[in-house]
């Protein structure tokens, strides 16, 4: 049975073509519908999980809201899970050769749900947090084992088949999500959104444990040690290098004493990681770095991919917080214009599997995808107002996500066009691992420009108030009028006036911070292409189409 077209580096190891050859004989084996099946199992858990991950940022100011917490507190409910979702991806490469990929799978499930309970019954931030941290952990492993079984299982043609239908599997739960979760937190709590993902996690448990086959996708040899120290180096080196990015700016980067520790601890931990992996006698390493550096597309492309994962995390960050805070939409409202753009992204990608890919290849899709999303977000750029209606709205937050889908079909195809079967887990952990590194970046990035332009944008505003004073006072008179006739007896005019100059400074000034976030976002865009046209990426059409989430 020929899983993939053969592509054999005169540099490969000995493992690597024991591992191919024990994998055939594994998957084999297994008939075609029970394949089907076990990929759709697992592609359930995997849609939970990525629109859980989507639809978390339409009830996060409701979250800072009872919780007690700031902008800047309430922006580590994303960057822990991130922090667990990256050493999730960096370990399950190598989980799946230590306790075998069916035991990984429900090890996964089950610390998702734990930490998916607990932030139903969080009350306060702290536990929120570390219930973020352990969903994050738990939730890395799916997307990673979909796509790599997804090419396992599916050879050649027959992969196209496969992944459409898992992908509708997918885009329903994508579409469905945030306006569930978004009714749910308006008309009960936030908390209880997360109740909708258990059913799926019971079944697809279930379904896991009955169809995938038991023991390791690699018979490991007697004498080989688990690569512990690896692991614990990786953990180490990432959580450390994601406190120093996230609170760096907030606490003055190298004048705080815990901030360069964190980075110095992250540099020692990474070279040490480095190191310890690149060892010829580490049998089994948490990431095959040998392997992975042989293959040139990746390294090539490391940048690329970096901003890709940039895209997916920022625009999905920024645009829901402009919908909450200065359109003033609800929960439900909000959610439904994050459906549009899931159902932007579902659309492009089956038009990038299906058309782009096939007649362009992957480095002129990727070209055309970067060229869409920077033509979309100047169109954005310009039409952002505090009032824009929902009918160009809507269309615009559609084509955010259509443009996207390019860039990611067509960076996966380019990383994994020439893995054989062997290394496809390591290479596509990899490829995850950056892109949700260049996600955590984004993610990092946009709220550290939102604080530096919100406060900048307000002192400008302020100052400009102050120089048309004549229009000022008449703008606060005339406030002032409106609460005195509508207010009663008991208001306080000047002052609810003042107010509400205050809340139209604000407004203004987030608006203002989102726009230049989405201008940031364009700037990256051009950057992408430049990096494009400068590098020498070797282009062709792998023979499994990439699954891009």
């Amino acid at each position: 049975m020929g899983f993939l077209a053969q592509n054999i580096s005169p540099n490969i190891e000995q493992w690597e073509l024991e591992e191919e050859a024990f994998l055939k004989s594994v998957l084999s084996s297994l008939s075609p519908r029970r394949r089907l099946a076990a990929l759709l199992s697992i592609g359930m858990v995997t849609a939970v999980e990525v629109s859980n991950r989507i639809s978390v940022n339409v009830f996060l100011p409701d979250m800072q809201g009872n919780v007690g917490a700031s902008s800047d507190e309430i922006s580590w409910v994303i960057i822990l899970y991130n922090v667990g979702y990256l050493c999730s991806i960096a370990l399950a490469a190598w989980m799946t050769r230590v306790i075998g990929t069916r035991r990984h799978l429900l090890l996964s499930i089950a610390l998702y749900a734990v930490g998916s309970m607990g932030c139903v019954t969080a009350h306060t931030l702290h536990w929120l947090l570390v219930s973020r941290l352990i969903m994050g952990f738990g939730g890395g492993a799916f997307l990673v084992r979909v796509v790599i079984l997804s090419g396992m299982l599916f050879p050649g043609r027959e992969k196209l088949a496969a992944v459409t239908r898992l992908y509708l599997l997918i885009a329903f739960f994508e579409v469905f999500y945030p306006v569930s979760t978004g009714w749910i937190t308006d008309q009960v709590r936030w908390n209880y959104a997360f109740l909708i993902d258990f059913p799926f996690l019971a079944i697809g448990a279930f379904l896991i444990w009955k169809l995938l086959p038991p023991g390791f996708l690699f018979e490991r040899k007697k004498g080989v040690h688990i690569d512990v120290w690896g692991a614990i180096l990786l953990i180490a080196s990432m959580a450390c290098l994601e406190t120093a990015i996230s609170r760096g700016e907030r606490d003055l980067w190298f004048e705080s004493y815990w901030i360069s520790l964190a980075i110095i601890a992250a540099a020692i931990f990474l070279i040490a990681f480095v190191w310890w992996e690149f060892r010829p006698e580490n049998t089994a390493p948490v990431l095959h770095l040998r392997m992975v550096w042989r293959q040139g597309s990746l390294r090539a492309s490391f940048f690329l991919v970096l901003i890709v994962g940039g895209f997916f995390g920022a625009g999905l960050y920024v645009t829901p917080q402009y919908l909450r805070f200065v359109q003033d939409y609800s929960a439900t409202q909000a959610g439904g214009f994050i459906s549009m753009y899931t159902f932007g992204l579902g659309v492009g990608i089956q038009i990038t599997l299906r058309v782009l890919l096939p007649r362009l290849g992957p480095l002129r899709t990727m070209t055309f995808g970067f060229m869409a999303l920077f033509a979309t977000y100047l169109t954005i750029v310009y039409t952002t107002t505090p009032t824009t209606p929902t009918a160009l709205l809507a269309p615009m937050i559609f084509l955010q996500g259509f443009s996207v889908a390019p860039a990611l079909v067509a960076a996966g195809n380019i990383v994994t066009a020439s893995a054989t079967l062997a290394d496809v887990n390591d290479i596509s952990t990899s490829y995850f691992f950056v892109r949700q590194l260049g996600n955590t970046f984004a993610v990092t990035g946009a709220t550290v420009l939102f604080d530096h332009r919100m406060t900048l944008h307000s002192s400008r505003l302020l100052d400009v108030a102050n120089r048309l004073d004549p229009t000022l006072n008449s703008t606060l008179a005339q406030y002032a009028g409106l609460i005195h006739r509508n207010g009663g007896g008991g208001s306080n005019p000047s002052l609810g006036a003042l107010q509400l100059f205050q809340n139209d400074v604000i407004t203004q000034s987030r608006l203002l911070s989102y726009v230049d976030n989405y201008f940031g976002l364009a700037v990256l865009a051009a950057v992408a292409l430049f990096i494009i046209a400068v590098s020498n990426i070797k282009s062709k059409l792998g023979p499994h189409h990439f699954l891009p989430w």
